[in-house]
């Protein structure tokens, strides 16, 4: 009567064996397997909105800008070592809620649609005559940048009042940018890239000057231009999110 038992025993443990296997097959299986589209998508959303995080303030806001990503001034001129598009950074401030870091028109809308701060640098021209400050507004994700971007239209109104409100310029003590201010400002720019983010631009003179034309602005102030384009890239999105160490799928 005990061999039938053993005969037991030996067919449970077995088919225990065989689920654990089985069961090891299928979790190494799912390890290996590569990420669907839909896993990388979310990866990517994810990786994307927290990018602002995970980069320390020198990765967001260089030291310097020098020519050679395409730029709207660069593509208009067709000069893309321009020295004139060089600019040094005069200081990184730190994270400012939106309702201090944007013109009230501008915050009220960004604040309506879940914008939680604003990350700032400025940087000044080779010449050192002109200084730009640059932000970039951290919101929910991207449909909510679209639906700020619709808002501004309505809050601003026509294309003339748009030029007259942007990102509040950050002035550094000790820099060429000590004196800089938002009485400077003569070039605003708002954009986005169809991330969590919107993206801002104010420039001016660093010394008392006239105004400067509006047909002429992106001439004078390319330098702003290169810098923020540079600043875009860096929030862009990329192909493979999930081969990122700090991203998983």
């Amino acid at each position: 009567m005990r061999r039938p038992r053993r005969l037991l025993a030996a067919a449970l443990a077995a088919l225990g064996l065989a689920s654990i296997i089985g069961g090891g097959t299928a979790i190494a299986a799912d390890i290996t397997r590569k990420p669907t589209a839909k896993e990388r998508d979310k990866a990517g959303e994810k990786e994307i909105a927290t990018r602002w995080r995970r980069l320390n303030a020198a990765e967001i806001f260089p030291t310097s800008f020098e020519p050679g990503l395409a730029t709207q001034y660069a593509a208009v001129n067709g000069n893309e070592k321009d020295p004139l598009l060089r600019s040094q950074r005069a200081g990184i401030a730190a994270p400012a809620p939106c309702a201090e870091a944007l013109d009230p028109k501008l915050a009220a809308v960004a604040l309506k649609h879940g914008c939680s701060q604003v990350l700032r640098a400025t940087y000044v021209d080779s010449s050192g005559t002109m200084a730009t400050t640059l932000g970039i507004a951290v919101m929910p994700d991207s449909r909510a940048v679209d639906r700020a971007e619709g808002a501004f239209d309505s809050a601003l109104g026509t294309n003339a009042a748009k030029e007259r409100f942007g990102v509040r310029v950050v002035a550094f003590p000790g820099t060429p940018a000590r004196n800089f201010a938002d009485a400077n400002r003569q070039d605003f720019f708002e954009g986005s890239n169809g991330t969590p983010y919107l993206f801002f631009r104010s420039s001016g003179w660093l010394v008392a000057r006239g105004h400067v034309d509006r047909d002429r602005v992106t001439e004078t102030f390319g330098f702003a231009d290169t810098a923020l384009g540079k600043v875009i890239h860096t929030f862009s999105l990329i192909e493979a999110p999930c081969k990122r160490k700090d991203v998983r799928c």
